[in-house]
């Protein structure tokens, strides 16, 4: 083909059209938020560019080779039926591909998704999907027709950030010319026929069950929100010393990293914003799950994890690990049918039985490790805090939580995002609140 300085193309994709069917646990998980945000549903979209690939490449070949392995799940062919909230696997569908001369000076990619800063995937990710066409988009930058490039775009109803590695490997391995077959997770309507047997409807149930069995024990509070308009503002700590806290806490009490940042931000909830906060939802990806490793798609469900009560005088060390216990039986409590979920609670909810379930967190780090050895720079940890910032970075105007924390990094820096309701939480609270939580953590660091 002749490429040009930049073309829309239209990737055609083929396979057994299947379908009208129910969604999956995890796109029913996503599926009210995004049909309510609609057309800023572009806010959630995944996405990435893929760098360091096999010199000589051809864009031909590179389309080609992208055409068959998008053929060969089903998640590609996805459309979803907004009024039935049902999805469709078509026949054939146009993948959109942005094909474009490669900038002359190349920055250097950063590894892990939703990386904004480049401006291809930026481009890519910038806009809503429609629930009636592909949920993937693509880009192949090139220079003098030899593939320099490939960005992804993703839409987060029918995918979720975990589906990053193994699509990335995918991707790669298909346009370098290497095989695929074997590493191909499991399809999508296969997934929908596995969840909707009679044990993993069982297990389902019993999971919502236990849901229900302890909303009632908790105290009543606001339930669970839906997307809806209002004013929620985004603040953003950038840390280096938090994530040098975090990784030398985490060794020490033997708790996850993400642990560590759990506890510390309930123990800061509870003692700056909300002194009855009694559970945190925990969005899990459910990767760990053997049928979900290599699925390519949505797996996300939310957990709930019923805090524990902290005693007078208790350290943070204690509280901690009381907490992380929890929260590794929290994950492992995530898989059930969302749709159905949200049905229960928000039956409790209109009965005046529901606690508040409007307090979220999720690590969406593309890299847990990139952390490790960071504890050495413990003797630094105090000059280390006045490189820290924390900044309201902008309001939304539709959110469906009191407080939703994502946990991320960019290299060595701790990021740790907040969007918060701001008739409940104004954001002078939440900025002094995670200027609280950053030095909890150095704290606690350099006290051991």
């Amino acid at each position: 083909m002749a490429v040009g300085d930049s073309e829309s193309l239209s990737l055609s994709i083929r396979g057994p059209e299947n379908g009208p069917m129910s969604l999956t646990w995890g796109q029913g998980n996503m599926w009210d938020s995004m049909a309510a945000l609609g057309p800023l549903s572009d806010r959630l979209n995944i996405s990435w560019p893929i760098a360091a690939l096999r010199d000589g490449i051809r864009v031909s070949e590179a389309l080609g080779r992208l055409q068959g392995l998008l053929s060969s799940l089903d998640v590609f062919r996805a459309t979803f039926d907004t009024e039935d909230v049902r999805q469709v696997f078509r026949g054939e569908v146009g993948v959109e591909v942005r094909v474009t001369e490669a900038p002359a000076e190349v920055v250097p990619v950063r590894h892990g998704y939703n990386t904004r800063k480049d401006p291809a995937c930026a481009e890519l990710a910038g806009r809503p999907f429609g629930m009636d066409e592909p949920q993937i988009r693509l880009g192949l930058q090139h220079a003098g027709g030899i593939v320099t490039q490939i960005d992804v775009a993703l839409s987060h109803l029918a995918f979720d950030g975990s589906a990053y590695r193994p699509l990335d490997r995918l991707i790669r391995a298909a346009v370098e010319g290497r095989a695929t077959s074997s590493s191909l997770g499991m399809q999508t309507a296969d997934l929908v026929g596995y969840e909707q047997s009679a044990d993993q409807v069982r297990r389902s149930d019993a999971v919502i069950d236990g849901w229900v069995a302890s909303s009632t024990r908790l105290p009543p509070g606001r339930g669970l929100m839906s997307m809806t308009p209002g004013a929620f503002s985004v603040t953003i700590l950038r840390s280096r010393a938090a994530a040098v806290a975090v990784e030398a806490l985490a060794r020490r009490y033997g708790v996850s990293t993400s642990g560590v940042v759990v506890s510390a931000l309930t123990r800061t909830v509870r003692r700056h914003v909300e002194a009855d906060l009694s559970a945190l939802l925990l969005v899990s990806n459910n990767r760990s799950h053997p049928k979900l490793t290599d699925f390519i798609g949505q797996t996300i469900g939310n957990g709930l994890l019923v805090l524990p009560h902290e005693q007078p005088g208790e350290g943070f060390a204690a509280y901690a690990k009381n907490t992380y216990a929890r929260t590794i039986t929290t994950y492992s409590r995530a898989r059930y049918d969302c749709i159905k979920w949200r049905e229960a609670l928000a039956g409790l909810t209109a009965e005046g039985h529901a606690p508040d379930f409007s307090y979220y967190f999720n690590d969406v780090r593309s890299d847990r490790g990139i952390w490790a050895g960071l504890e050495s720079g413990l003797p630094d940890l105090k000059a280390l805090l006045e490189e820290s910032s924390v900044t309201t970075v902008g309001r939304r105007d539709m959110g469906d939580a009191t407080l939703f924390a994502d946990l991320g990094s960019d290299g060595h820096e701790l990021i740790l995002q907040w969007v918060c309701d701001d008739t409940r939480i104004p954001p002078a609270t939440a900025a002094a609140a995670l200027a609280a939580l950053e030095n909890l953590l150095v704290t606690e660091a350099l006290e051991g």
